[in-house]
């Protein structure tokens, strides 16, 4: 199943992204242009120096980064989408792979330039900020299940190394900011998709300005079927949502408060992945009787809220997040019931001058505290059995950082920024000693690193720039981890240490004629310790460190606007990772093998037509083949090549109200394809599939500005 052949001609198109965006630069001829306020966030007509990010941790523009940054707006975060899964709001993104399992058990796998590439669940490797709010614990996991899709106005994302900013993240940063509220008195937008597979989702958003304080408040529910089915016929996968979120803005005294607040309630259940014998006689099939008799899925009830503030205080600028959350989580998996309850806090201030400077120096600290009351059962067809682990697991992390940018002249910026972290994972293991049977696995391990970073861009023309940047990174294990041990005691792994790396990227960024804007970007990255994810007979996931990897890569996006009536974007991503030096226990070498989980090469593109009443979108993803193991003895997930149609009307004036429909049809041509691999699964149950054709129809009803 490696489909080889397929891709015999697939390297040529790192020569075409290369020749291409050198072809733009030449054919066009760059002229000045006055900036521009950006406010749909997309590239054509854009004035690359007039783009401001904030995924940097101060504001930069776009322009003079030495990082590769890369932005979605609210037009192609909504445009005929249908708000199921944070795929949409990273679609066309380089660098950055998704792969959809379509089960909300397990979320999807989100991955940088292959890091989260092991997450079994959840997101790991990368930083998460939702609305100034850390959503990456202390652990250095990130649950993005309270994240609401459908109020999301834009997402940054900084591809690459973060550790010297945010800490515990080896690959990068996804900030995603909920949409502005109306700016003209109160707007009201009920939202309703429905669809195959019975998906159904109606959302009610509230939003608008009162004085100088602006406020959204946004109630979704979403339920889903599945397109998975047991022996029987009925559906297995399904998922019942809640979701409540709020954010509010208001001046309060010389600078900007903003608080958010959310709620999730979520109920799914988690039909596993297959082997490839069963995947090609059905892939809508359900992994059985492990997965139904064990009744497997995930409960969550969670409630967080976060607050910051920025403004000037004695001659500063000072930006400041607090935050706290509570989680209530019961996973039922095939050999045993995860029953966890979570409490997190955390604050982060940072202080630095004016961004005006043609020095600006930045400094700070955070703080995050995470508690986890974990207890593990038996599993007895989907009831609990016998108790098997019982305990408190802490994690304390404090990290200092220090960020200087400066304007050496109108044509050279530099970057350097350092940061030292330092972790505490505790266990108080509460399960009773018996002598000879079970001992007390209390304990404690502490983790550390610093972590530096420098950049520089250089202006080469009126609208280019090249960049370059060396960055070290760490990423501690979670906290499931470090505790899944496999002789089955409690407490933390002591052999399982951090993953360490250093990265050399550089780049060229630019626009030509006004029409076209272009990034390249080629890295290598070399890691020591890469932690891998492998399973055992009861299907319990634990882990391992590789002695170390190699990542070499190149990323590029395209955007260009056509005319009035049709706009194209594509995004390639290609990325070679091998291991480097990695002996497992059994005495096999497997260095030279490709690291599981990574799809080395990636295509995206889209076209929209239309005018201002209409437009059509015609999408396409090229994914890669996809090893499975660490020894690549097994057949990769076959490489496949789906497309997607949207459609839409402008807003149509019914009386005081206006009315958006949208309709589309995902996977096209009805291809057979696997979205997503389970690495290392006992019993060779590597492939996750993915959905055949759906189609689905939606619309906004607005009432107000």
């Amino acid at each position: 199943m490696p489909g080889v052949s397929a891709l015999r001609t697939i390297p040529v198109r790192v020569s075409v992204a290369v020749a291409l965006l050198i072809t733009i630069h030449f054919l066009f001829k760059p002229a000045p242009v006055a900036a521009q306020i950006i406010e749909n966030d997309t590239i054509p007509l854009i004035h690359v120096d007039s783009l401001v990010v904030s995924v940097l941790g101060s504001p930069v523009r776009i322009g003079e980064s030495a990082y590769p940054i890369s932005v979605v707006g609210k037009t192609e975060l909504r445009e005929g989408k249908t708000g199921m899964f944070l795929e949409e709001a990273l679609e066309g993104l380089p660098g950055v792979q998704v792969q959809n399992r379509f089960n909300y058990a397990v979320g999807e796998r989100i991955s940088i330039r292959g890091f989260g590439a092991r997450s079994p669940f959840g997101v790991r490797g990368i930083h998460v900020v939702v609305d100034g709010i850390p959503a990456t614990l202390p652990d250095g996991q990130s649950t993005l299940d309270h994240v609401n899709i459908g109020s999301l106005g834009r997402v940054e994302a900084l591809r690459g190394p973060a550790s010297a900013l945010y800490g515990n993240a080896s690959g990068g940063v996804l900030r995603f900011e909920t949409e502005i509220p109306s700016q003209v008195g109160a707007r009201n937008e009920l939202t309703t998709v429905a669809g195959s597979d019975g998906l159904l989702r109606v959302q009610n958003t509230t939003s608008g300005t009162v004085g100088s304080t602006g406020y959204l408040f946004s109630v979704n529910r979403l339920s889903y079927e599945g397109f998975r089915r047991t022996q029987s016929g009925d559906p297995y996968g399904s998922a019942e949502r809640y979701h409540v979120n709020s954010r509010l803005v208001t001046s309060l005294g010389s600078g900007e408060l903003g608080i958010s607040l959310n709620h999730l309630d979520l109920d799914a259940e988690n039909p596993g992945s297959l082997r490839l014998d069963l995947l090609e006689e059905d892939p809508r099939q359900v992994f059985a009787p492990a997965y139904t008799n064990n009744q497997t899925g995930k409960e969550i009830q969670q409630t967080q809220a976060g607050f910051t503030w920025t403004g000037p205080v004695g001659g500063l600028t000072v930006e400041t997040a607090v935050y706290g959350l509570v989680r209530d989580f019961l996973n039922p998996l095939p050999g045993d019931i995860v029953d966890v309850y979570r409490k997190a806090v955390g604050a982060r201030v940072t202080l630095g001058n004016p961004t005006e400077d043609r020095v600006n120096i930045r400094g700070g600290v955070d703080i995050n505290l995470q508690d986890d009351d974990r207890r593990e059962y038996g599993n007895n067809d989907g009831e609990r059995g016998s108790i098997q682990q019982d305990e408190t697991q802490y994690v304390r992390g404090i990290g200092v950082f220090l960020q200087t940018s400066l304007s050496m002249n109108e044509s050279i910026s530099l970057t350097a920024a350092v940061r030292y972290d330092r972790s505490l994972f505790k266990a108080d293991d509460h399960f009773p000693v018996t002598a000879g049977v079970n001992e007390d696995d209390s304990g404690e391990r502490t983790l550390d690193a610093f972590s530096p970073t420098v950049g520089i861009h250089v202006v080469v023309g009126p609208e280019v720039g090249l960049f370059a940047n060396y960055s070290r990174s760490f990423q501690t294990p979670t906290t499931v981890e470090l505790g899944n041990r496999e002789s089955g005691a409690g407490g933390f792994n002591p052999s399982l240490g951090p993953q360490t790396g250093k990265t050399f990227e550089m780049g060229v960024r630019g626009i030509a004629s006004d029409h076209v804007s272009y990034e390249l970007a080629l890295f290598n990255t070399r890691l020591h310790n890469e932690l891998i994810a492998f399973e055992n007979v009861d299907l319990v996931k634990y882990y391992r460190n590789a002695g170390s990897t190699t990542r070499t890569g190149a990323e590029a996006i395209l955007r260009a606007r056509l005319s009035d009536f049709a706009s194209v974007q594509g995004a390639y991503t290609y990325t070679k990772a091998r291991f480097s030096d990695y002996t497992t226990k059994s005495g096999d070498d497997l260095s030279g093998k490709k690291v599981p989980g990574l799809a080395p090469q990636q295509v995206q593109g889209s076209i929209r037509l239309g005018p201002d009443a209409w437009y059509l979108v015609l999408a396409t993803e090229y994914t890669d083949e996809i090893p499975v193991t660490d020894s690549n003895s097994a057949p990769f997930a076959d490489a496949y090549n789906l497309f997607d149609v949207r459609v839409g009307l402008s807003a149509i004036q019914l009386g005081p109200f206006e009315l958006i429909p949208s309709a589309g049809i995902q996977n096209l041509f009805d291809k057979t394809f696997v979205s997503s691999v389970a690495i290392n699964a006992w019993g060779n149950r590597y492939y996750e599939p993915g959905p055949r054709r759906t189609f689905y129809l939606g619309g906004t009803l607005a009432l107000g500005h």
